[in-house]
């Protein structure tokens, strides 16, 4: 759900450049607040076509045989990707040095969800399941130096950021900090007032989790816990299973990335950058080995660092 949310303002970025001057409502004309109002009605339309009902994925028509095409929500100024599985599904790829083509749009996959891939004319969903098709279809095994019991702690600490960490940062970025997400976006003004009915969804989907049904301080102390067990483990190596880089770093980077470079200013943030420093280092070792072309991606010069 709050993945394809994220995609949903992400992948409209050529739509809010047609309308990008419009931002100042008080100085809009006549003729500027009807295509506003019109631009609005189209938004919606697309919002709820990427947040509301499920559409039939379509496919490309030809396609080269082996490659993957790796769908994602487009690069904005503060990170290359939005949604943390797009950047751990991403960061893998990268690792596995499997070739692939970014194909930014608002189209969601088989699951309804970002990312997902076409591979030989199928569409593969959900980013852990589909790490796992690429092993077996590219023979890849980033854990092959892992024992079972690492192994066994790797799959451990990737349920953890996943299947909770990651709802400390939804309920951060879409409830606590929600006047926040225009400039994180990078959408004009009037698409605020649209998002709203997502934020809804969101709420909706952190009470069902059961997670949003903490207040937000034992939410904060559940999440803190989390991110220092991490920083704990990790100690002083470079990766979380040792020397080398292995999948579950690509899932925990895929996390905390967002919160080093997309969560400014949040409890969050501390935590990682102030409280377990390694967590940040940890992030920038990633960063700089993987991530070559992050600054080309995110259009950032060396006086916006």
């Amino acid at each position: 759900m709050s993945e394809s949310a994220g995609h949903a303002e992400g992948s409209l970025a050529a739509l809010y450049e047609t309308v990008r001057l419009l931002t100042d409502p008080g100085q809009l004309s006549a003729g500027q607040a009807v295509l506003v109002a019109a631009s609005a009605l189209l938004v919606g339309a697309v919002l709820w076509s990427c947040c509301g009902r499920q559409n039939k994925v379509k496919l490309r028509a030809e396609f080269t045989p082996g490659k993957v095409y790796f769908h994602a929500a487009p690069p904005v100024k503060a990170i290359p990707c939005l949604t943390p599985f797009g950047m751990k599904l991403e960061t893998y790829l990268r690792m596995a040095d499997i070739p692939y083509e970014p194909m930014y749009g608002r189209s969601r996959g088989p699951k309804g969800k970002i990312p997902w891939i076409e591979y030989n004319g199928e569409a593969k969903g959900d980013s852990g399941l589909i790490i796992e098709f690429l092993n077996r279809e590219k023979g890849v095994d980033l854990n092959q130096s892992l024992s079972e019991a690492d192994k066994a702690v790797s799959r451990a600490f990737t349920k953890m950021v996943e299947e909770n960490t990651y709802w400390g940062l939804v309920r951060n970025r879409w409830i606590d900090n929600f006047d926040q997400l225009q400039e994180l976006f990078e959408v004009p003004w009037f698409v605020m007032f649209l998002l709203r009915s997502v934020r809804g969804k969101v709420k909706q989907t952190l009470w069902a989790h059961g997670i949003g049904r903490h207040d937000k301080d034992d939410l904060e102390g559940i999440i803190e816990k989390d991110l220092k067990a991490i920083s704990r483990f990790l100690g002083a190596k470079p990766y979380l299973m040792g020397d080398e880089p292995t999948e579950v770093d690509a899932a925990v980077f895929g996390q905390l990335s967002e919160i080093c470079w997309a969560n400014s200013d949040s409890y969050l943030h501390r935590i990682v950058t102030v409280d377990c420093p390694n967590l940040q280092a940890y992030c920038n070792r990633i960063k700089d080995r993987y991530w070559l072309d992050w600054d080309q991606l995110t259009k950032k010069s060396k006086k916006d660092q």
